[in-house]
């Protein structure tokens, strides 16, 4: 868990440090509360990506996202406190594509739509038990089988709505939908700052 702070802090620093050269490394900063599957882990995502504008209607971007899961599962006994087990789920993916401005260059909107190649490590196991013991009064878990690490491909689609606009840079909230081949479906709302 440190080290995935450790890795967020950093990636701020380094975006912030680039953004005062005249040609940053990225020109865009996003920072999404995040939900993966259907909503059972919350996390957050952060995103950033260098856009070239291309003409009046299309915009190419590349970048990364960096997102974190959490997920407690609780099992009720009777007269007892119940347990909780806890998962976490740690992804950053690579990502490319266009964005379509819908009414024009000054348009506040936009849709984005990109391939993705994302790695995944998890600690949710992919089939396990659980089993109340009566005599010891406690719960057992029993992982089956566990697939931690995982690369899969997928798209991603955001819409962004373009909130304050200052001289050399905007503020847009975004919402994403992804998917990938591993079946994991993450949907995010948040905020996008542009240079």
């Amino acid at each position: 868990m440190k080290k995935y702070i450790m890795l967020i802090i950093a990636s701020i620093c380094f975006t912030k440090m680039n953004a005062q050269t005249s040609k940053p490394i990225f020109n865009s900063f996003g920072l999404h509360y995040s939900l993966n599957g259907t909503g059972d882990m919350k996390g957050f995502d952060i995103n950033v990506a260098k856009r070239k504008n291309i003409n009046k209607t299309f915009d190419w971007y590349y970048g990364s996202s960096l997102n974190l899961h959490f997920r407690g599962a609780t099992h009720t006994i009777i007269g007892g406190n119940p347990p909780t087990l806890k998962f976490q789920t740690f992804g950053i993916q690579a990502e490319s594509g266009v964005t379509m401005k819908l009414f024009g260059n000054n348009s506040p909107l936009k849709i984005s739509t990109s391939p993705i190649l994302r790695f995944q490590s998890t600690t949710y196991p992919s089939i396990y038990q659980s089993s109340y013991d009566p005599i010891s009064n406690a719960w057992r878990h029993t992982i089956i089988q566990s697939i931690p690490n995982t690369l899969s491909l997928g798209y991603k689609v955001q819409l962004e709505l373009g909130l304050l606009k200052m001289k050399k840079s905007s503020m847009s909230f975004s919402a994403n939908f992804q998917n990938d081949t591993r079946g994991d479906v993450i949907t995010g709302l948040g905020i996008i700052i542009k240079n």
